[in-house]
């Protein structure tokens, strides 16, 4: 079991909406240009600058640099539970296509491995209930939540919940391209890093 996803929690949210991809490399290049997002890390396997990728996720960002998009588009961030239900609707299962074990649904590393991300929209078979693409592989996705321990139980709801906001870490759900263990990509997996961290495994 993940002790990080527990203990299991009653959770209700209000309508919203969440983009059907992972943000491209394309779609960041317009904030860039403007002057308002700042460019992305250039290391190895990371997207930015390299040919032929620009449909590809933006990866190589850190949680300032995504968020500063988002707020650019005139969204934000989705909260952690926001992101969760949007990857396993209602029926609590496994990974956004369902409860069958990760195969070629995603953009992972035993396809045999990609080397690197996959174009947005590669896999429709492992879309959500919602029909969002790469809520598993690809990129894990940076949150708007602080990482915290859960709190409550099954038989309560919290509406809207949200994560701290501090200058500690950042929550991360999905999983990435550089992934083989099919515990790493189910949809309640959690990770956190600093803020200030970047990573070829991250985008939004």
């Amino acid at each position: 079991d993940d002790t990080s996803a527990q203990p299991v929690h009653g959770v209700r949210l209000t309508a919203f909406c969440m983009d059907e991809t992972e943000v491209t490399g394309s779609a960041y290049r317009s904030c860039v240009t403007t002057g308002t997002c700042t460019t992305p890390g250039m290391s190895m396997y990371c997207n930015w600058g390299v040919s032929g990728r620009d449909q590809h996720p933006v990866n190589c960002v850190d949680p300032a640099q995504a968020r500063a998009f988002c707020v650019w588009r005139g969204s934000d961030l989705p909260t952690e539970a926001r992101w969760e239900y949007a990857a396993r609707g209602t029926d609590r299962r496994t990974y956004p296509w369902g409860n069958d074990a990760p195969g070629s649904q995603l953009c992972w590393n035993r396809l045999p491995s990609p080397g690197s991300s996959c174009p947005v929209q590669s896999y429709p078979s492992g879309n959500s209930p919602f029909g969002l693409f790469d809520m598993a592989g690809n990129v894990f996705e940076w949150t708007l939540d602080s990482y915290a321990s859960y709190t409550g139980d099954s038989g309560s709801y919290v509406l809207n919940p949200t994560g701290p906001f501090d200058d500690g870490s950042r929550v991360l759900r999905g999983g990435s391209w550089g992934e083989s263990s099919p515990f790493d990509v189910r949809a309640s997996h959690r990770i956190q890093n600093p803020l200030g961290s970047s990573s070829p495994g991250f985008g939004f």
